[in-house]
Formats: C-alpha cells, structure tokens, sequence
C-alpha cells in the first residue's frame, strides 16, 4: 500500500516544490515591483510633504520688489535681501519688462538660494552687516564693497556665504506688457502685494540697500504697539559721489535726508507731508489690514471678487490722467482733471494720512537710497516741482483732507475729529466707504453757509504758484459738488455748501500780523494759515514768533 502511495506522493512532492519555486518567484517580483512602487510613492509623498509645508510655513513678512532694468545694482539689492537675520522673508520680486537682464539675474540668484539645504550657509556677515547704534560704518563705502566683492566671486558664492538656506522664501515673477502700455511701478507692486501671504507688509527698491536686521527690528517696533498701522526707518544715502558741478544737487539731498531723519514721530510726519515727503515709501513696514481696510482702491462693494488694489500709478497720456497701475492689459482712465497726477510715494503718503495712519519711526537709518545723476525724481515731469505742489492742495482740500468739511465742521459741531485724531482713535470708516455712501445719498446742503478762509504766506513766485493752485483746486471741488447735487436740486437753490476765501499775503518772514485768538470769526467760520517757506531757517523763525498760536496738523501747515 505503502508503495502503491509512494508514487503520487513523489509528485505531490514535485508538485508542491515547483509550485513553491514558482511562488516565491511570484512573490519576489511582486516584492521587487511593490518596493518600486513604494520607493515612487515615498519620494512623491515627501515632495508632497514638503509642498505642505512651504504652504503651512508662515513667514514673517512679505517684501515687494518692482524691478525694471535694474542690473547696475540689482545683485546687492537682492543680497541684502537674502542675508536678514532674526526674522523670516517671503521676497515677492515681480520684473516688469526688463530688457536689461534683470529677470535673469533674479533667477540666477533664486537657483544659488534654492540650492542651500535648511540651514546650510550664511555663516558670516556682509560689510553691511547689522545695524548698531554705537556703530561707525559708512554706507557709502560698504556699498562700494560689496559691489566689489560681488563682482570678484559671483552670485553663487556670495549666496552660500552670506545667506541662511531655508529662511526665506522667494518668488520670482515676470510681468510682459507693451512699452506703450508700461509705465511706473504700480502695476508690479499691485502684482506682487496679490502674491504675498503675510499680515505684515514691507518693499524695497531694486538698487537700494538694508542692513542684515533691518525688518527684525521695523517688526520689533510694529509688534510692540498694536496701534501702530506702520513703522518707518531713518534713511542714509549711498551712490557715487558726485563731480564738482552736481555737488550742489548732492547737498541739496543731504540736507533732504537730514530733514526727513528729523521727522520721528507719526505726528511730525504727518504734519511735515505738505513740505516733503516725511519717510521713504520702501523703508517701511505696514499691516495688511490697514492697507486693505483704508488704502485699498477696490470698491468695498467689489471686494469679494477683486484682490485688493494698494496702488495707484497715475501719468498723463494723450491729454488724460491714466492709472497705470489698474491693469496689465490696460490702462484705467480716470475722470480727473488734467492737473491730478504726480508720483506712487505723493499719493500713497496723503492717501494713507488722511486714512488717519498711524506710525513711527526707528531711530536707525535702516533703508539706504541710492543716489545717482538719472535718477526720476531729479529728472521727470511728474517728480517736478509743479506736480507735487498740485498733489498738497488736493489732498489738503479733498473731502477726507484737514481742510476738508467734515473736518472743519463736524456734524455735532465741535472738534471730535480733531479730538480723535490727537487721541489715535480710528475713524469709524474708510475714505473709500465714506464716498461710497455719499455716492448713494448726497447730504443735504447746511442751512447756514459756512466759510473757509485760507490766508497763504510768502514770497514771489512760490507765494503766486500756490494761490493759483489752491484756486484751481476750489473750483474743481465746487463744480464736482455741484455735479451731485444739481439732481437733487434746481440749479438756482445750488450754492456751495462752503465758501472759500483765499487771501494772499505778500510778507516776509510770512508771520502773521494778528494773533488767530484776535481774529473776529463766527462758529460758521475757520480761518486756515498756510505759510509757504522751503527753507527751514524762515519756518523756524516763524515758529519762535508764532508759537503757541500755531494750531499744528489743524488748521496752520507749513507748505513748500
């Protein structure tokens, strides 16, 4: 029996063997094919995780950077950039159009940033350095050094020497647009801002400088006070030294930045913006929620389908004001008078005052401006001299400005927005919502006229050129308000809800005869004192003279 069975149990053997044999084999291109296809997964899954979290990340703030054929200086503008210390970037550089070779370079030096490990390189610090109060450096050699230095060894290893791996992170954009629709920096600046992610907000210029702690500490200082809607820094200037023949326009720039360093408190520069510009844009550091809540230029109505729009470019084209900074396709044109245009820092800095901001600024000179013969603020028609003068009166005047009705005479009748505005309580609306609302329902005009008076010191033609301007402003202001009442009322029961009088007083030093307690005015009356001077020798002697007559940020400016 035992032998009958040996036979089919010899097979069973075999069978079960090659059967065995044939498994593991199965099994071995199975385990062969599932390690393939786990070692796949596993680099996707990483490369997954990793996207997760480069999302997840947040950064400390989000820094725009226009860029347009800036390559002379573009390389240690960007190095700047990578090295910051104590803080986290998200750099948003947007090229608009360059023909230069600028949007190269910037994506040269993002492979070389890209490259680093986490934490990798950035061992030593630039010849910029740290700022430190007890410090001697000097800007302009620093920045001659590091020019150098970047010419000798390159973008690659400048990167890996002086710039952590994993710190920051960088977006590289290219905005293509016609050169006769391109024009300004507003447009890469509205881009950029759409692409940033951070609550907090700063930019830079492509061709200047900031030293390694510069935003730790604006953001330092803007987390200290939950207040404060921005902070500014002092600026020092940098460029070539100029010839003999332009050693005046450099003085003249030295003594600019010397003024504006003087300006430290939220109060100084507001009160000092009809003079000059009181910070460099590009050396601050804002909240988004008050860029989008006051500043934004999207209708509030609109707002859900729109990204927020920060930034106006306006320019004069074909006999029109444009705003070039509304869309890459095209240009917005605006029903402005042809008067109404001037550069992106005049119109943010009004814009954002009269949205009652409220700012400081840190005592080291953090942003460095360079300064070189071409440059646009010295050289084009919107930077001229005509153009930012029509930008003080407008702003001065318009309806959320200090001379502004709603300022003179608020609706209760005393000086709440005066109150208010010494007390750093916000106002309940943004300039933007309070037109829309106007929009819908004209108020009606007051039973009693009131009146502005706007007494201007000076001399010569700066004295005859703001008169004129103040004039044309008025008029533009009555015909607009006219426009939105005339449907509500005939024409003959139209009159200007306030009635300006403009006087002109040819005197110097420009101080007052009469002291403003002296002056016989009605509750329905203000008296406005602007006193065009540009040389601060002949605002300080006023200053002495007037003192506590002098209703600063209220009714008394200083103009230029």
């Amino acid at each position: 029996m035992a032998a009958k069975r040996g036979p089919p149990l010899a097979e069973a053997a075999e069978e079960e063997k090659a059967t065995t044999t044939t498994t593991r084999t199965t099994l071995t291109k199975r385990r062969r094919k599932t390690t393939t296809t786990t070692t796949t997964s596993s680099e996707t899954a990483k490369e997954e995780e990793r996207q997760k979290e480069k999302k997840k990340k947040r950064f400390d703030v989000s820094v725009l950077m226009p860029i347009r054929n800036a390559r002379p200086h573009l390389s240690s503008t960007v190095l700047s950039l990578l090295s910051q210390v104590e803080c986290t970037l998200e750099l948003v550089f947007v090229d608009d159009a360059s023909t230069d070779g600028s949007y190269e370079t910037m994506c040269e030096f993002k492979r070389a940033y890209d490259r680093l490990g986490k934490g990798e390189g950035g061992d030593e610090e630039t010849c910029v350095g740290r700022w430190k109060e007890d410090d001697e450096i000097n800007p302009i050699e620093a920045d001659a050094r590091l020019r150098d230095e970047l010419e000798t060894k390159g973008c690659e290893s400048m990167v890996r020497k002086y710039c952590k791996g994993g710190r920051h992170a960088v977006i590289v954009k290219k905005l293509e647009r016609s050169e006769e629709l391109r024009s300004g920096q507003g447009l890469a600046l509205n881009l950029a801002y759409a692409l940033s992610t951070c609550e907090y907000v700063a930019e830079m210029e492509a061709d200047d400088i900031r030293p390694q702690n510069c935003f730790s500490k604006l953001l330092a200082a803007l987390k200290a006070n939950a207040s404060l809607d921005a902070a500014f820094s002092k600026i020092a200037l940098i460029g070539d030294l100029p010839s003999n023949d332009a050693q005046e326009g450099w003085v003249g720039m030295k003594r600019f930045e010397e003024w504006q360093n003087s300006l430290e408190t939220g109060e100084d520069m507001r009160n000092g913006r009809f003079l000059e510009i009181p910070a460099m844009r590009a050396s601050g550091c804002y909240r988004r929620s008050f860029l989008e809540e006051k500043l934004n230029l999207v209708a509030q109505k609109e707002r859900e389908k729109k990204d927020a729009r920060i930034y106006e470019d306006l320019w004069m084209k074909g006999g029109k004001v444009v705003d070039c900074a509304a869309s890459d396709e095209q240009e917005t044109n605006l029903n402005r008078n042809p008067n109404h245009w001037w550069p992106v820092d005049v119109s943010f800095f009004h814009r954002a005052f009269n949205s009652h901001m409220k700012c400081i600024k840190i005592p080291e000179k953090m942003y460095w401006w360079r300064q070189y013969a071409k440059q646009s603020t010295k050289i084009h028609e919107r930077c001229s001299l005509e153009r930012l003068r029509a930008a003080k009166v407008h702003y001065l005047l318009k309806e959320d400005g200090p001379l502004g009705f709603d300022a003179l005479f608020p609706a209760d009748g005393d000086d709440k927005d005066k109150d208010d505005r010494d007390n750093n309580v916000e106002s309940p609306a943004s300039a933007t919502e309070q037109k829309e609302t106007s929009a819908k329902k004209p108020l009606p005009l007051p039973d009693t006229q009131k009146k502005l008076i706007i007494r201007v010191f000076g001399r010569g033609e700066t004295l005859t050129s703001y008169v004129a301007d103040i004039n044309r402003e008025i008029e533009l202001l009555q015909a607009k308000e006219k426009k939105e009442y005339v449907q509500h009322a005939a024409d003959n029961e139209y009159r200007p809800k306030l009635l300006y009088v403009v006087e002109k007083r040819d005197e110097m030093p420009g101080l007052p005869k009469r002291k403003r307690a002296k002056e016989n005015l009605d509750k329905n009356t203000k008296l406005a004192r602007l006193f065009a001077f540009g040389m601060a020798k002949a605002r300080a002697k006023i200053s002495r003279v007037v003192r506590d007559d002098f209703d600063a940020g209220g009714l008394d400016w200083f103009v230029a």
